[in-house]
């Protein structure tokens, strides 16, 4: 099986997906990453290669390069063998896929749409969704099987064999020491609020840990409190492990939570790794997924005001103990049902 590049909690596709065979994880993104699991267990981890400027020429040529280097990719790390599945969240290498399909190279693949991009604001970017839109349903449409994160993205359902997709929450080693700190995790943008958390940081004296970077980002880096660490993008799990398991809180507001927002389509991803570590969350009610924070116990879902974001971080420190017991009892039960998703699809994929 072939996972490429699925764009959230990619390795935990991959650890699954091994049960039912060798799996290759090819990473595209800001970081170009290959590994390869069997039972559970990664046997080969290669170099990671940040390309930002590539995503910048895969932007303007609608996926080309992307295109191309999946292509290259796919034929690299299969030598020669017959790709049984593809699991893929973008057009870009859905359409590789296609192709290779098409010579007899791939024998299924699933199009996994982690996101929607609403056609909204300046009129080249309404452009560029509507162009990538309509290949990202053209992928859907020719794919074996088009898996939804949400069941807002109506794109899939250009596919009769259309399915919304739970993710799967991974399980990080727990630390002993205090949980004193607050953490970050994402691109971050003015709709991300974090100017309302410095502030909140600052009064409090709660340590900051920011993981990302963008060029938003090097422009606020100013207003942060003195003590804030700003660790960059990372990709290593156990260091982002590391880090979280210092944190008693996850921030994950957006200050856009109306249907105009991408998020509101999508998966708050920064989730995954903060449940992983025990860490609630501090969250707006954006995402469809987001109606489990309360329901569950394992997060607070407010308004993007800054009282009621400094309210809920607050009584989450407060009351750290009972969150965390609610997440080890909701990781436990949700990802049963995951992997009754994982084993129903790959069985009827596999042996057709």
């Amino acid at each position: 099986m072939l996972v490429l590049g699925c764009g959230l909690n990619e390795r935990g596709w991959a650890k699954d997906f091994s049960k039912f065979g060798r799996v290759t994880l090819v990473q595209l993104g800001l970081v170009e990453h290959v590994e390869i699991w069997e039972h559970e267990r990664r046997i080969y981890c290669g170099p990671e290669t940040k390309t930002p400027r590539v995503r910048k020429a895969d932007e303007v040529s609608l996926g080309f390069v992307s295109f191309l280097r999946t292509i290259w990719l796919a034929l690299c790390y299969s030598k020669g063998v017959k790709i049984d599945l593809v699991v893929t969240g973008f057009y870009s290498s859905g359409l590789a896929m296609l192709l290779l399909r098409l010579f007899g190279k791939v024998r299924k693949i699933s199009f996994f749409l982690t996101d929607y991009l609403p056609l909204h604001g300046h009129w080249l970017t309404r452009l560029h969704r509507h162009m990538t839109g309509w290949l990202v349903c053209q992928t859907a449409k020719r794919a074996d099987e088009a898996w939804a994160l949400s069941p807002r993205i109506r794109t899939a359902y250009a596919n009769p064999r259309h399915f919304v997709v739970p993710m799967h929450v991974n399980t990080c080693q727990k630390s002993a020491g205090p949980r004193a700190e607050i953490g970050y995790i994402g691109y971050p943008s003015y709709d991300h609020a974090l100017d309302v958390l410095f502030d909140i940081c600052r009064k409090h004296s709660f340590r900051l840990n920011i993981i990302g970077d963008s060029p938003y980002l090097e422009t606020i880096k100013h207003l942060a409190p003195p003590d804030t660490v700003f660790h960059g993008l990372l990709n290593d799990e156990e260091k982002i492990g590391e880090i979280l398991n210092r944190c008693f809180c996850g921030y994950a507001i957006y200050r856009n939570t109306g249907p105009t927002s991408y998020s509101y389509y999508g998966f708050p991803s920064k989730t995954l790794y903060c449940f992983a570590s025990n860490v609630p969350i501090v969250i707006t009610n954006v995402a469809h997924f987001n109606e489990n924070f309360e329901k569950r116990g394992v997060g607070r879902v407010v308004e993007p005001l800054p009282e009621e974001i400094e309210k809920a971080i607050l009584q989450i420190k407060s009351d750290y103990e009972a969150y965390s017991q609610a997440i080890d009892h909701f990781r436990s039960e949700w990802n049963a049902d995951v992997e009754a998703f994982h084993r129903e699809r790959l069985t009827a994929l596999l042996a057709e």
